[in-house]
């Protein structure tokens, strides 16, 4: 198909015969090829238009109804969501507390045993070992301050 019939091509099918230059025409009455193919044209547009249905086609009742049911059955939920379900919720309730039990449980279990008052604290010093009960208070004092005075000078 030539230029001047593919430019005016679609205001001819339409039938506006009127916006369609002369050199349209002219070209059509001069070419065999193009007026053939044009008239295929025609009869493709004719018969297209023929399917074509008088009135709008409506929706049955309940259509649009239906399509939301869909919108919603398919949107996706957020996972926000799960806390709201009541199975899940009372599960995360059975879980924690369980999982509290476990835990204090363990450390009852584990924590560890200390008896006052078993063994006396020992103290190192440089001074002699003597029983306390026979010497006087002085002494003892004496001693007693000794080992307070190492333990704060020493260094390792």
């Amino acid at each position: 198909m030539h230029q001047p019939i593919r430019d005016h091509l679609e205001e001819y099918l339409k039938g506006t015969t009127r916006s369609v230059p002369r050199e349209f025409q002219e070209h059509l009455e001069a070419c065999q090829d193009c007026d053939g193919e044009l008239r295929l044209l025609e009869q493709q547009s004719r018969a297209l238009q023929a399917l074509r249905s008088g009135a709008e086609a409506e929706p049955r009742a309940g259509f649009y109804a239906r399509v939301m049911e869909r919108i919603d059955a398919q949107q996706q939920s957020s996972i926000w969501s799960v806390f709201l379900d009541r199975k899940f919720g009372f599960r995360l309730a059975v879980a924690s507390a369980t999982l509290v039990l476990l835990l204090g449980a363990y450390l009852v279990t584990t924590e560890p045993i200390s008896v006052v008052g078993t063994n006396p604290p020992v103290a190192l010093t440089n001074a002699p070992v003597a029983d306390a009960s026979l010497q006087p208070d002085s002494v003892v004092q004496q001693q007693r301050d000794a080992v307070l005075v190492d333990l704060a000078s020493y260094h390792e």
